[in-house]
């Protein structure tokens, strides 16, 4: 699998997480503008982890995660609902956390940046 297939998995897998937010709303680079909100995003900006002999020993992935919903506290709890799921896995951490706001269709984001190693 790739890193976005076990990544998504990791997501879709957690019933909490899709109570929130339905599984065809969870995806990578964009969803659906004309679907129902909460919704994630993500983006992987990926980087290979080699020896000195050009041996590929991992690949260490920054994952940009986008949780929209119609308003800031929903999208925190989304964004606390992916924290939660990613908890159980031993190759993924949180590193960082911010707000936004998208004006062109009035929602509101909490955006998290998580480490995720593929070793």
């Amino acid at each position: 699998m790739s890193i976005a297939s076990d990544f998504r998995a990791v997501l879709i897998g957690n019933a909490p997480l899709v109570a929130l937010v339905p599984a065809a709303r969870i995806a990578q680079n964009a969803v659906d503008g004309g679907g129902a909100y909460p919704a994630i995003v993500f983006l992987i900006t990926q980087e290979k982890v080699r020896s000195v002999d050009n041996t590929l020993l991992a690949e260490q992935c920054q994952i940009e995660v986008q949780c929209w919903a119609e308003t800031a506290a929903g999208a925190d709890a989304v964004a606390a609902a992916v924290e939660t799921a990613l908890a159980g896995t031993l190759t993924a951490s949180v590193l960082s956390q911010a707000s936004a706001f998208d004006p062109d269709t009035g929602h509101d984001g909490t955006i998290i940046t998580v480490s995720w190693w593929d070793v």
